[in-house]
């Protein structure tokens, strides 16, 4: 079992175990934990410890969780607790609701991941970490979708935890294509909360950033991550949850991405684990949301049914925040000229400036799989012209297209020397035999790629992002890599777009 230290300025610190010692016969893999230990931590404590599950925690380090906890141990802002960070395997899968999938199939092992919670980690968690087998004393959080699975958890089985945090929830998990007769009653998390009362002592802290999404599905000018969530404040209380026993933060310009959940985690852990009740600093007083507000320039014309009746709490524009835009991620520099090949100039271009292309590739990688997977089988194999590639075709070669460059990304941020030579994308269409497979299972490999790119890119520190290597006859950086795969799926998103769905033939 690896271990490691988190130093603050002050001494105070945290402790991690990267533990692997835990086989999931529900899940049928080992479950890799990173365990963070409050500064002091004994297993002889007189009394057992609080404790934080939160899913998605290969993501422990890029939420600056440990350094956060430093800070918040030091100040005395938080009691003593422990951190479980669960690393996900297939999410897709792994995390959704338990009680069925979405209607393209995704979280079909949900009901699997709630076994090996309840029936596996706590018992070892308690037994190993010496945490409270209390509910009262246990949490369950997660970001997107794991936010969803920890809100399930939470809801189902009080049992075993009676507070969830959710950041940028997936609560849009539908049972219903957009395009196959929805309504806003196929939202399987909203449906499931309407099926019974809230059980005593539950709670739950939802976050929304104005900028999760730009997608707006019923055009009520409300981005639908918001709408969803609101929707989801109002079904809690229809179910006679008290209104202080939910908390929402709206996060002006956040993102639905770890730098935002990273700089409100905060407001989180005091909510959780706080010494000095649940008010802080950076959080407005408590008020009801007039009918009109604005969002981005747009007016918000309609509050969901209930929820005018809740009290909701906003973040004014913190400190946090303001350090946070005032000094850009180090993927936000963008490529210099001469560290590319001019033709890749366009795809560059497609980043607007102080753009982050992480952030830009998790947005695209949402409205893509919207778009797509609204598609029936007979339009995803449609030409808008003879001889262009069909949507599915598209798919497949934005897919080797990000492949090729994030692999020679990865060679040239190894300081690999070679020379990587070029591919002829036509050829790579005409055998890949894309459109003999299903949509779904295109979109499936593409969400797998997709993470993977994330994960590389995002674990780069600056200095490898500007070596250099030598690919299709030319110089490039692995920088200017991480601008082309962003800009590249731009291009063609926006061929689709313009080209492709107004050619489409009905459904």
């Amino acid at each position: 079992m690896a271990f490691s230290r988190f130093q603050s300025p002050r001494g105070t610190t945290v402790a991690v175990r990267h533990d692997e010692s835990l086989f999931s016969v529900a899940l049928g893999r080992v479950v890799r934990l990173d365990v963070v230990l409050p500064p002091g931590f004994s297993s002889r404590a007189a009394t057992p410890y609080p404790v934080l599950y939160l899913n998605d925690g290969q993501d422990l380090a890029r939420l600056q969780l440990p350094a956060t906890l430093n800070r918040m141990f030091r100040a005395g802002e938080v009691r003593p607790f422990v951190v479980v960070a669960i690393h996900a395997a297939d999410r897709l899968q792994e995390y959704g609701v338990a009680a069925r999938p979405d209607y393209l199939g995704r979280g079909s092992r949900a009901g699997r991941y709630t076994t090996f919670m309840l029936k596996e980690l706590l018992p070892y968690v308690q037994g190993r970490y010496h945490a409270s087998a209390d509910p009262a004393q246990a949490a369950v959080a997660g970001m997107s979708l794991g936010g969803l699975m920890a809100f399930d958890l939470a809801w189902h089985h009080p049992e075993a935890f009676l507070r969830a945090g959710v950041f940028s929830g997936s609560f849009w998990w539908r049972g219903r294509g957009l395009h196959d007769g929805y309504t806003d009653a196929d939202r399987l998390m909203h449906s499931l909360v309407a099926a019974r009362p809230a059980r005593p002592g539950q709670q739950f802290w939802l976050q929304a950033g104005t900028d999760d999404e730009t997608s707006d599905r019923n055009n009520n000018g409300i981005i639908d991550a918001i709408d969803d969530t609101l929707d989801m404040l109002a079904a809690l209380a229809a179910q006679g949850l008290p209104p202080a026993a939910a908390r929402y933060v709206e996060v002006p310009g956040g993102h639905h991405h770890p730098g935002t959940w990273g700089a409100i985690m905060p407001d989180f852990l005091r909510w959780a684990f706080g010494t000095r009740g649940l008010e802080a600093p950076q959080v407005a007083a408590t008020e009801k949301l007039p009918l009109r507000t604005q969002l981005g320039g747009l007016a918000l014309t309609r509050r969901p049914q209930g929820a005018a009746s809740l009290k909701f709490r906003y973040l004014r524009r913190a400190a946090t925040f303001a350090a946070m835009s005032a000094a850009p991620a180090i993927t936000q520099v963008r490529p210099a000229p001469g560290t590319y090949l001019p033709y890749t100039q366009a795809y560059i271009d497609l980043i607007p400036a102080g753009a982050d292309p992480l952030v830009q590739l998790r947005e695209q990688a949402a409205e893509l799989h919207r778009d797509l997977a609204s598609l029936t089988e007979a339009q995803a194999l449609m030409r808008y012209a003879p001889g262009k590639w069909t949507p599915k075709e598209v798919l497949l070669h934005i897919l080797d297209a990000e492949r090729i460059f994030t692999y020679r990304a990865l060679r040239f941020a190894r300081a690999d020397a070679q020379e990587l030579p070029g591919f002829d994308e036509n050829e790579f269409a005409a055998h890949s035999e894309a459109n003999d497979r299903p949509m779904s299972d295109l979109l499936a490999e593409y969400q797998a790629v997709r993470a993977a790119t994330l994960a590389f890119f995002g674990g780069l520190n600056g200095g490898q992002l500007d070596r250099a290597g030598r690919a299709n006859g030319g110089p490039v950086t692995v920088r200017s890599l991480l601008y082309i795969v962003t800009g590249h799926e731009q291009h063609h998103l926006r061929i689709l777009r313009e080209r492709y769905w107004p050619a489409l033939p009905p459904a």
